[in-house]
């Protein structure tokens, strides 16, 4: 795993390669499979359906649920960035674990950038939430692999600037594979509540880390 991850950090025209090996060896040693890696990024389902619940309410003129702890209102006249804040601490508390940070960190990213591109968070449209979701899951998957096997992308790069490109670029690749994962399974639910999104997260994450196993084993 480690090797092939380094042999694509030192950059070189082969290194998708080497990257797609050392992913799938990741999935299947790291993870201990892709079912397994599902179930250890259970909660990161579960973020993403807290999120859709969260959002689905705001765009529908719906009052939050309790457990929120988002009073009416509450939201009005706040900036983008001061909702984002208040989202991500309603849908997933600081609890102290690293899996929490991550997923907030990916939730986050996720509403930032549809703001970016000028969305009104307390009005977004059925296929801008599934894209906030599908972005902050994929944000998820990534950072967990960084925080794993980053380093040993790092180490290898013939320069820190070469080494976080590299990293970039793996991020992006995974990014991009559970995007299409996600699109798909989100097509096959139709009409989705809190409980059918956080199934398509789950059933998403296991067919990216299916797809890292079986391209690694392309030669």
């Amino acid at each position: 795993m480690r090797t092939s991850l380094g042999k694509f950090g030192g950059g070189g025209d082969d290194r998708r390669r080497h990257l797609e090996r050392g992913l799938g060896h990741y999935s299947r040693t790291g993870m201990g499979g892709s079912g397994n890696a599902a179930r250890r990024m259970a909660g990161t389902a579960r973020t993403a359906g807290s999120l859709y619940q969260a959002l689905d309410a705001l765009a529908n003129g719906q009052p939050l649920p309790a457990e929120f702890g988002i009073l009416p209102g509450a939201l009005a006249g706040r900036s983008s960035e001061e909702i984002v804040d208040i989202l991500v601490d309603a849908i997933r508390p600081i609890d102290g674990t690293q899996d929490a940070e991550a997923a907030r960190d990916s939730a986050a990213r996720a509403l930032s950038e549809i703001v970016e591109e000028g969305a009104d968070l307390l009005n977004l449209s059925p296929q801008q939430i599934d894209h906030v979701l599908a972005t902050m899951v994929g944000n998820d998957v990534a950072l967990r692999i960084e925080l794993d096997v980053g380093k040993a992308v790092i180490d290898k790069a013939p320069s820190k600037g070469a080494g976080l490109d590299r990293l970039q670029e793996m991020k992006d690749y995974v990014r991009e594979v559970v995007a299409v994962q996600y699109a798909a399974e989100r097509a096959r639910a139709g009409q989705v509540d809190r409980a059918a999104v956080e199934r398509v997260a789950r059933e998403a994450i296991l067919q990216a880390f299916e797809v890292f196993e079986v391209n690694g084993d392309v030669e």
